[in-house]
């Protein structure tokens, strides 16, 4: 009696015919189309992440529509070859990695011509000035008067008098400009000049060292200890975080949350 394979789940038959017509290997020859999947899909999922890796961080980000639209289309090529593995895994990758290319391409065409980036990415569009919307824009956006007193409210501006640009950007992204009279107050407006503060780099995380960051601030790990022994921890392993600022501003948080220092 002869067992007949599914063309589709693997395509070892081509290769043994004679194994895969033998019902004795048919056990075998699924695991073998399992562990195949398995292997396509990390391939796959590699170039994905490489891909979009390389075409940088504004992929991840703000999206423009060119980038949005490759986004989409990175999902559904990226798919295909896991959903059938008859399909060659190259049949994935090639437009995978062409698309991803030309989204390059077109970044680079885009910061070395300002024609071509009001022709891909279009340009800001005010629709607010001096507290009164722009109809014609708005018309023009396919935007309702609802949809800008959303993004005023998200903006933290919940009264449009108080508004003296709002400009729809590229990105889809609402900007919002107070007038000057409601605009929040800075040290600077009150004569003061509070100390700067630094970034934090974190220098111990769930006991372990970053050495890194630790590098990078010019410290060792004897000035970890010592700083730890400071604050009544005598191991590294009991700090569950660490940050240092450029400034020399240190927070340690032990393991237990009632010992925060």
């Amino acid at each position: 009696m002869t067992t007949v394979f599914p063309q589709k789940v693997l395509c070892l038959h081509t290769y043994f015919p004679a194994a895969v017509e033998n019902s004795r290997y048919l056990f075998l020859w699924r695991w073998c189309s399992l562990f195949l999947l398995f292997v396509r899909t990390l391939i796959v999922y590699a170039a994905v992440i490489g891909g979009l890796r390389f075409t940088g961080k504004r992929q991840l980000g703000e999206l423009s529509t060119s980038e949005f639209a490759v986004t989409i289309l990175v999902s559904e090529l990226a798919s295909i070859p896991l959903q059938d593995t008859a399909v060659p895994l190259l049949g994935g990758i090639v437009p995978l990695a062409t698309l991803l290319a030309m989204e390059v391409l077109l970044s680079c065409l885009c910061r070395s011509s300002r024609r071509a980036r009001r022709l891909l990415c279009g340009n800001p569009c005010v629709v607010v000035k001096d507290g009164q919307m722009d109809a014609k824009m708005l018309r023009m956006l396919r935007l309702s008067p609802e949809d800008i007193l959303e993004g005023l409210r998200i903006a933290g501006v919940p009264k449009i008098d108080d508004v003296r640009y709002a400009i729809i950007e590229t990105n889809g992204q609402l900007s919002v400009i107070p007038r000057a009279d409601r605009q929040p107050l800075t040290p600077s407006d009150c004569l003061l000049h509070p100390d700067e503060t630094g970034i934090a780099q974190v220098l111990v995380s769930g006991g372990k060292i970053i050495r890194h960051n630790l590098k990078q601030l010019g410290k060792d790990k004897q000035w970890l200890l010592q700083q730890c022994r400071k604050r009544g921890i005598s191991s590294l392993s009991e700090v569950f975080l660490l940050t240092l600022d450029d400034q020399g501003n240190l927070f340690l948080q032990p393991e237990k949350q009632e010992d925060n220092v």
